[in-house]
């Protein structure tokens, strides 16, 4: 399995600011694109957001991602197109990353939840001659063999209307929506209980005047509690607040025209641009009789 799946979501380095202060590698903001709409793009469209951070733990991260579709490819019979994506940590150079996906999850009931099974290869560094190497894409073996997701469905966005909102590029009347996380676990440490509890609230703003994404805006708070206590002192232990993290994504800017710098030339066009049209066989002539 990439390493790069790891941070599939732009929001991702969100909840591992630690993670994303050391930027080990490249996000992948396939996650990003909205499969529910159809495929609301052409090769050449470009979505590019920044993500700020901070946590109670003194945790920071500010970065800059571009989301682009890259090109198409026609992989096994199947049409699909390239997503590439170039991420800009403060003072350091981008890093590239993409990844081939099949247009075949616009059809999918479930995309949201399902888009990873229809990636199909990706871009893995350089090979020996300095050029962009790429990788078939393998799926857990845990979900080869049962058939099921290596992880649980996120719940809902619960929507809550249309509402204006500002961000770098323009003012957008954008659909807002609220999920919320929680996770609660109790168990046993040598003699003391130990009590853990994380509560995630996501707030985005979608429009469809948003390219490839339709994300205008996107908010997240993560707070997490823990409590301790011995046997029969539980109401001598207060529940007390372990971390407490922040963020928001903002679109900076969208257009078209944007070359990749991580699939091949012939590959950076439409599938109907790809197969030039065949010559026209030369027209015989009559041979002259003596």
């Amino acid at each position: 399995m990439r390493r790069a799946v790891l941070a599939l979501l732009l929001m991702a380095a969100l909840l591992h600011p630690a993670r994303a202060q050391t930027a080990e590698g490249p996000v992948d903001a396939i996650g990003m694109i909205d499969y529910a709409h159809g495929p609301r793009f052409k090769v050449g469209d470009w979505v590019r957001y920044r993500t700020k951070g901070e946590s109670l733990q003194g945790f920071r991260t500010d970065y800059a991602v571009t989301v682009l579709i890259a090109g198409e490819e026609l992989w096994w019979g199947e049409k699909c197109f390239w997503a590439e994506t170039r991420t800009v940590y403060s003072g350091q150079p981008p890093q590239v990353a993409a990844s081939l996906i099949s247009y075949g999850v616009f059809e999918d009931s479930f995309p949201s939840q399902r888009f990873l099974r229809y990636a199909r290869k990706y871009v893995d560094g350089l090979d020996d001659r300095g050029m962009p190497r790429q990788q078939p894409f393998r799926r857990g073996d845990a979900e080869i063999k049962t058939h099921a997701f290596t992880q649980e469905p996120p719940p809902p966005f619960d929507t809550l209307g249309v509402e204006r909102v500002e961000v770098p590029k323009d003012a957008f009347e954008a659909l807002k929506g609220k999920r919320l996380y929680r996770q609660a676990v109790t168990q046993q440490e040598g003699d003391s209980t130990v009590y853990f509890e994380k509560v995630e609230t996501h707030t985005a703003w979608w429009s469809d005047q948003v390219p490839i994404t339709r994300l205008v805006k996107f908010e997240q708070d993560n707070i997490q509690r823990r409590r301790v206590w011995l046997i029969g002192e539980s109401a001598k232990a207060p529940l007390q607040v372990a971390e407490h993290s922040t963020g928001a994504t903002e679109l900076l800017d969208f257009g078209s025209g944007m070359k990749s710098s991580s699939i091949p030339e012939r590959f950076q066009r439409p599938l109907t641009e790809q197969h030039p049209a065949r010559a026209k066989p030369a027209r015989r002539t009559a041979g002259k009789r003596g």
